[in-house]
């Protein structure tokens, strides 16, 4: 089983929705970091400041199949493809220490909802 590692930085407010998507698609763990963003163009406000938002980087260590459905879920359903919203990226793994993949796949079969594993339906 190969690992993959999720990545979505999200806008401050849609944390909490993000969090649950993870939670709901298996993630069992994740690790939620604060952050400010910059976008490139900046976005100027008002009296011409630089918009520094407030973000959340969650990180979570999954099995391909399962970050794969986290990162397309938030893309989709928390719009993280419109501008300042944020995103949602997998990034391969080449090895794991201290922790089975296997195993957490296994978990993750055992308790996810139905239909939200590989070939089922949404």
């Amino acid at each position: 089983m190969k690992a993959k590692l999720l990545v979505a930085v999200v806008a401050d407010e849609l944390e909490e929705a993000a969090r649950e998507i993870a939670r709901e698609e298996g993630a069992r763990g994740m690790t939620l970091l604060s952050a400010h963003g910059m976008n490139f163009p900046e976005h100027i406000t008002f009296f011409g400041l630089t918009y520094l938002g407030i973000e959340t980087v969650l990180v979570a260590l999954l099995d391909e199949a399962t970050a794969a459905r986290i990162a397309e879920r938030l893309n989709v359903e928390l719009k993280l493809l419109e501008p300042f919203q944020g995103l949602a990226f997998c990034l391969p793994v080449d090895g794991t220490g201290g922790i089975d993949i296997d195993a957490l796949h296994r978990h993750i079969a055992d308790h996810a909802p139905a239909g939200r594993l590989e070939g089922g339906d949404r």
